[in-house]
């Protein structure tokens, strides 16, 4: 009982959190037209790419530290991993100052306070705490909401730079107040020591530096279409794209708060044995067959009901949604498969997997690119299609 409401709060505060994003962005595609909502995508890319290098997999270590070593000693990693992307940040910085481009620093700024606050609510997964956890991420994506309003309500110039300022203000305020409370509920457990902050660094980057390439693949697939498209395209068919994107991303939203939900109690069935490799095989077989069903229901939909949603302007979106969310679907069988090589610490092995997957993917997006933008997003669903074989070969007992 206890993980279905645990999943439940997960589930709900997800849902909550990410409401208010998905209710910004009629806001942004009518604010910033499609030209400037095309822009927004574009530099949304390089966020994610910053996560990736900022991040270095921290919430993803902390949850195996305390899963493997429990909570002593766990605040080295944390501070370990603030460091590190505190350094991170100001490299970038400097890089950015180096070629004059606000929009980029406001970018970087943004990436080191998300890596920031994704590692606090690290701390409370592990700890399953679904309250806190469900707090902090609604916290974060209230203050984010209010402060993009409110930065471009009071001026049209530099829309992109005040939308990246607002995420850095909202998400900097939120991860500060969590540290706090987290120092607060352990008492004087928090010493900092240079030797064991050393080491958990070392353990960051152990943990860390196999699983870039593993991240780097998913960014691929995830955004470098728009990279390619701005190259290529005007930044107003772009915006049309990213509307659909961002539209059919709300399924990848429940997903990865069903994923980030259940992994605690998937690690503890697989450690006690009432999941075994056939059994993954087998859900993840069933979750195969029903991956194109949110893709088939939006189908069903009229277009005019996404366009009174997003705007007038963004004809053809309604075809975008769709291929987008067949795209989406497929990730519940890779959500299934790569949890399991997770657990047994399969790293290298999923590196692999990403990078051939996302070699099919970049060809696939290549090709389609100088075709047509509507063929596009075919690559995704291909890149997440090929992933399904390889992964399932890869799940098998082990030692």
């Amino acid at each position: 009982m206890k993980i279905l409401k645990d999943s439940l709060i997960y589930l709900v505060g997800e849902m909550l959190a990410k409401a208010m994003p998905f209710l910004l962005l009629p806001y942004l595609t009518r604010k910033l037209g499609t030209a400037g909502f095309g822009e927004l995508s574009y530099y949304q890319a390089a966020f994610s790419l910053l996560l990736i290098g900022f991040g270095m997999s921290q919430d993803g270590a902390v949850t195996r530290y305390y899963y493997v070593y429990g909570q002593r000693n766990l605040h080295s990693v944390v501070y370990a991993g603030a460091l590190y992307t505190a350094f991170a940040a100001l490299i970038g910085l400097l890089a950015v100052w180096q070629l004059h481009s606000l929009a980029l620093a406001a970018v970087v700024c943004a990436a080191a306070a998300q890596t920031v606050l994704a590692t606090q609510l690290s701390l409370r997964q592990c700890r399953k705490q679904a309250l806190a956890y469900t707090a902090i991420q609604f916290g974060s994506s209230l203050f984010t909401t209010v402060f993009t309003v409110w930065l471009l309500e009071m001026s049209a110039d530099y829309p992109v730079e005040r939308r990246f300022l607002a995420l850095f203000a909202g998400n900097a305020l939120v991860s500060l107040a969590a540290y706090l409370l987290y120092r607060r509920s352990a008492g004087q457990q928090l010493g900092f020591n240079r030797r064991r902050v050393r080491q958990a660094l070392r353990y960051i980057f152990a943990l860390g530096l196999p699983l870039v390439i593993h991240h780097a693949g998913n960014y691929v697939k995830g955004q470098f279409d728009r990279v390619v498209i701005y190259q290529g395209y005007s930044a107003a068919t772009l915006g049309v794209y990213s509307a659909g994107y961002q539209t059919a991303s709300v399924l990848g939203v429940l997903l990865m708060a069903l994923n980030k939900a259940t992994v605690p109690y998937y690690y503890q069935a697989l450690r006690s044995g009432k999941i075994t490799a056939a059994t993954v095989r087998r859900w993840a077989l069933l979750s195969l067959l029903a991956a194109p069903l949110p893709a088939l229901v939006a189908w069903l939909m009229p277009e005019r009901l996404f366009l009174w949603l997003l705007g007038a302007q963004y004809t053809g979106v309604h075809y975008y949604i769709c291929l987008f969310l067949l795209g989406f679907g497929l990730t519940v069988p890779y959500y299934l498969q790569v949890n399991y090589l997770f657990y047994h610490a399969q790293n290298q092995r999923i590196a692999l997997t990403s990078l051939l997957s996302a070699g099919g993917y970049l060809l696939v997006l290549l090709l389609t690119a100088r075709v047509g933008i509507q063929w596009v997003p075919l690559a995704m669903v291909a890149g997440n299609a090929l992933i399904f074989p390889i992964l399932f070969r890869q799940v098998k007992p082990y030692g």
